[in-house]
């Protein structure tokens, strides 16, 4: 474990301590509900970026063909005028 300073809003404060003692009867185990809540959301996004797309196209493509395609796409997207 590590041991570090951090600095939270005023609000967001209240909310972990009232939530803390809902859970736990205590602000002592503030620390763990805030490495829960962490642990909770990176482990929630790093499972999105493991998912992936699928589309049916009805024929194969071979890996240069799909880098193609991606590559394709992106130069189209990177053309767009924002």
């Amino acid at each position: 474990m590590v041991k570090t300073t951090i600095i939270l809003e005023d609000d967001l404060y209240k909310e972990l301590v009232r939530e803390a003692l809902e859970k736990y009867g205590t602000t002592r185990k503030l620390s763990k509900l805030i490495n829960d809540k962490l642990r909770k959301t990176i482990y929630n996004e790093m499972e999105i970026e493991e998912k992936s797309l699928r589309v049916k196209l009805g024929k194969k493509l071979s890996p240069e063909e799909i880098e193609k395609i991606a590559e394709e796409g992106w130069s189209e997207v990177l053309g767009w005028k924002l």
